[in-house]
């Protein structure tokens, strides 16, 4: 018997935006305010200037 666990994280932090417009590109990939994220293994945080 196989398990899968889904763990809650947060993958787009862009404070003090209110709202935000998400667009799927496919299964994985989709776009968060114009930014484009693996939602699997991306994360975007406007505080982190490196993103």
């Amino acid at each position: 018997m196989t398990y899968i666990y889904y763990k809650r994280k947060n993958i787009y932090r862009n404070y003090p935006q209110e709202t935000a417009t998400v667009k799927w590109i496919n299964d994985e990939p989709g776009e968060i305010s114009d930014h484009t994220l693996n939602v699997k293994q991306d994360t975007f945080n406007a505080n982190n200037r490196s993103n």
